[in-house]
């Protein structure tokens, strides 16, 4: 990491035991520089979507950071229309942990949570979330809420966080199974919250406005077909940060109209892109931990052409037909429905198939440290992959705490991975 970041995370971390308020302040102050810097002065040497998606996510935190009281705090399975709606910002663990992390300011918040009694095991994302709650660095949004699906760690990170903020918690229950009668016992759920949300905001929900909001997040998902379709034929080395913007809008920011322009912009930047090359194309398997340096150096670089990555299953688990004239069955069965509801044999399935029409040569499985739900299938993915002609590489780290990670390990092994590949692809020649 960049030695000047590394000083001034330290030198802000220092500060959040005894001046919480202020490192709010500083941080959102940053956020929003980073917002101005990606809308004013875009780098033209990136695409235009990563520009126009990171800058939009900081700015978000940047507001969530200095008036949480108007935002809510969601895991990232929630269906968000209900709050795009009333023009609710949204925040889950995963998008700002990212940037905590990537501002080198992580550890206070995950050494808070853990002196709050979370355990080691407990995932580093929601780790620093709780951390940022405890130490008053985050305050009281207007209300929490989370899914069942997929994590263990929901049941347990967000009922912490609205004791500690004293705001209401609403729990979406999603059953395991996924037929209709599950899309209608979710979608129940949904106007129960839509309810608790329209009181904690103290406005009406129109109808009109959640449908629109629906609508938006059918368009976003069209043109994020049109862009996988595109995907499959084209070279686009740096990828490593714009698969996590994209899990990011295809969760928190469906039902927004910058969901939508932000897939129109990705899909625009993938018909400009070459063809495939000769690299090796990897498919990712759960999050993209961008704050390891080490990593970042084989996946990440517009100059990287030894391998790149075609996509992400978080990005695209939640691709279903969706109903704007049943708004709430639309956005209850992007839950139901999503790849991680259900058996492991249902994610590796469609991921395969994913694999498959993305012309991927490998798989890489990241095992984020405390996501039982990925590590319990791993292997049992990687024998599946293999069995099908994919190469499959299951890599354990940490995506936010930075003290527990073996980077250098981690890249030897994704280093040789990339070889590996390559002299497959060599040898089908």
């Amino acid at each position: 990491m960049n030695e000047k970041i590394e000083k001034f995370g330290g030198f802000l971390g220092r500060k959040v035991e005894k001046h919480p308020r202020a490192v709010a302040k500083t941080l959102s102050a940053v956020y929003r520089g980073i917002g101005l810097q990606a809308r004013r002065f875009p780098n033209k040497d990136l695409p235009a979507s990563r520009e126009f998606g990171q800058g939009y996510t900081a700015r978000v935190l940047s507001e969530m950071l200095a008036r949480p009281e108007g935002t809510a705090v969601v895991n990232i399975f929630t269906s968000c229309e209900i709050f795009h709606a009333l023009d609710i910002p949204v925040l889950a663990p995963e998008a700002l942990a990212l940037y905590i992390t990537n501002t080198a300011i992580e550890q206070p918040f995950v050494q808070a949570a853990q002196a709050a009694g979370a355990s080691e095991n407990l995932c580093s994302f929601h780790r620093c979330l709780m951390g940022l709650a405890e130490t008053g660095v985050l305050r009281s949004p207007m209300l929490v809420t989370n899914t069942t699906l997929a994590c263990d760690a929901n049941q347990l990170t967000f009922r912490r966080l609205a004791e500690v903020w004293d705001v209401p918690h609403f729990v979406v229950e999603v059953p395991y199974r996924t037929d209709e009668t599950a899309v209608a016992y979710v979608a129940e759920q949904m106007r129960e919250l839509a309810v608790l949300t329209e009181r904690q905001a103290g406005r009406k929900l129109s109808g009109e406005k959640l449908r629109e909001a629906v609508t938006h997040s059918v368009r976003t998902q069209e043109w994020f077909r049109k862009y996988l379709e595109i995907r499959s034929a084209v070279h686009l080395p740096e990828a490593m940060t714009p698969e996590l913007l994209n899990v990011i809008n295809n969760h928190l920011y469906l039902g927004s109209a910058h969901g939508e322009a932000y897939a129109k912009m990705l899909f625009e930047d993938a018909m400009k892109a070459p063809g495939i090359g000769k690299a090796p194309r990897i498919l990712w398997m759960h999050i993209l931990p961008n704050a390891q340096e080490p990593l970042k150096v084989i996946f990440q670089g517009a100059d990287n052409h030894r391998v790149e990555i075609v996509g992400c299953d978080i990005a695209f688990d939640n691709l279903v037909k969706m109903d704007p004239d049943r708004p709430y069955e639309a956005m209850a069965r992007r839950i139901v429905e999503s790849n991680y509801n259900g058996s492991g044999a249902r994610r590796i399935e469609r991921t395969l198939d994913w694999a498959k029409k993305l012309k991927a040569d490998g798989v890489l499985i990241f095992c984020q440290w405390g996501c039982k739900q990925t590590q319990g299938l791993a292997f049992t993915a990687k024998k599946a992959f293999e069995e099908a002609g994919l190469p499959t590489l299951v890599l354990d780290g940490d995506a936010c705490d930075r003290t527990n990670e073996a980077s250098g390990q981690a890249a030897t092994r994704a280093s040789a991975f990339v070889e590996e590949l390559w002299s497959l692809k060599e040898a089908a020649r």
